[in-house]
């Protein structure tokens, strides 16, 4: 009778939770717990195959040390847990110190049980993974127990089968949602790169003619003469409006990456120096902490022209003074294998709005009473064609401190990795 209930209530459980949530991470912390108590034991564990390297990795417990979840693997045949995975079949050992093909982990504390019941999980012929559950003191498992983890693991293989079905659906889904935005974002700057093109196109004739008539007319005049200011300052908006056109042709036509050897440390150096005067007089402190970086293979002029943008940024984002920390450093991102450039620019100015930050890299947006709000689209489109990418990260009064952290990676590129097609020199 005992039996009949217990797995009457295992199967009545593990049911209601399969319809309570579809999240894997979540059926399996409940399958443990609900397990362990049904069969009175002091651990239960699942292990889930990973096709990826072959092994089975412990994802959930009850009783072994949480550190060691996503850490221990095991391999096909390997120990007790890998040999009823590899041969398909239930094994039970009453003490595993007695039995040469026990392994243990030290990171689980397992050490202090002794019995072991191991069932694999299967859906259909997919192996799935293994539930074990274990005893600190010697014990003999049961047929009617065997039995019982049998149907828990048949109940459980099905759930995990189905719950990975719902996640890979969920992220294709995601996939397909990204790949629209892309595919819509595409298209629009498309759209605006041939308006830009037009535009630039349409304003710089007549803003030539009306430079070149300018400047006559400011050399005719006497320098007493009062209307020369007035000339003077329609110069200076044709040169604000010849700055706009030519951010038009920027982000309407990026043009071809010249390659070259550039040394990033160098040419902040250079930018900052040029900028001091104007920083001075706005009371803003420029503190520099450079590391030393590899020569970075990259279109000079351009990368120049990513960080005078952000340098300026910067500046206008401190009316009232403060200070700029510029660092550059090397992080090797141990996934991909390969070593890249971080170059940082950290301002204490009074932050970007968080209803603002996730529009800034969009063509013509800006928050700037002058500004065309092309800046950031080009630097982002200059990153990204050198393999790299820039991220932001904005602070207010709110978040207890304020200020704009700009991040720059870039890969470090082997010159015999750069085609001569690609514009080396």
């Amino acid at each position: 009778m005992r039996t009949q209930k217990d797995t009457m209530v295992a199967v009545s459980k593990i049911g209601e939770l399969v319809t309570m949530t579809l999240e894997t991470a979540e059926i399996l912390k409940n399958v443990v717990e609900i397990t362990a108590n049904i069969m009175k034991v002091d651990v239960c564990s699942i292990y889930l195959w990973d096709s990826g390297d072959g092994s089975l990795v412990l994802k959930a417990t009850r009783g072994l040390s949480n550190d060691a979840v996503d850490f221990v693997r095991i391999h096909p045949g390997e120990g007790i847990t890998g040999r009823a995975a590899k041969q398909g079949r239930i094994l039970a050992v009453s003490d595993v110190t007695k039995d040469s093909r026990n392994k243990y982990f030290p990171i689980t504390g397992e050490d202090e049980y002794k019995s072991l019941l191991s069932v694999p999980l299967r859906f259909r012929k997919e192996l799935i993974g293994v539930i074990n559950v274990q005893t600190k003191m010697p014990r003999i498992f049961r047929n009617y127990e065997r039995r019982l983890l049998k149907t828990i693991a048949h109940q459980v293989s099905g759930a995990i089968h189905n719950s990975r079905l719902y996640e890979s659906v969920l992220t294709a889904k995601k996939e397909l949602e990204l790949t629209h935005e892309r595919l819509v974002e595409s298209g629009k700057m498309a759209a605006l790169g041939r308006l830009s093109a037009t535009l630039s196109h349409e304003l710089r004739n007549p803003l030539s003619g009306l430079k070149g008539a300018s400047q006559l007319l400011a050399r005719k005049m006497d320098k007493e003469d009062e209307r020369k200011q007035f000339v003077n300052l329609i110069l200076e908006e044709i040169e604000r409006l010849d700055g706009i056109v030519e951010d038009l042709l920027n982000f309407a036509r990026p043009g071809k990456i010249n390659f070259e050897s550039v040394a990033l440390n160098q040419l902040i150096d250079d930018i900052l120096l040029l900028h001091s005067e104007d920083f001075n007089s706005r009371k803003i402190n420029i503190r520099k902490r450079l590391s030393k970086l590899p020569v970075v293979l990259a279109d000079r002029d351009k990368i120049k022209q990513v960080l005078v943008n952000i340098i300026l940024n910067a500046r206008d984002a401190m009316p009232d003074g403060g200070e700029l920390l510029v660092s550059s450093g090397v992080i090797t991102h141990e996934s991909e294998s390969k070593d890249i450039v971080s170059l940082q620019f950290k301002d204490n100015g009074k932050g970007i709005p968080g209803e603002v930050i996730n529009q800034i890299y969009e063509p013509f947006y800006t928050t700037k009473p002058d500004g065309v709000g092309l800046g950031l689209a080009v630097c982002k489109s200059i990153i990204e064609e050198h393999g790299g990418r820039i991220f932001i990260r904005s602070y207010n009064e709110n978040d207890g401190r304020s200020g704009t952290v700009v991040t720059i990676e870039m890969p470090v590129i082997e010159k015999q990795k750069v085609n001569k097609a690609d514009g080396f020199k």
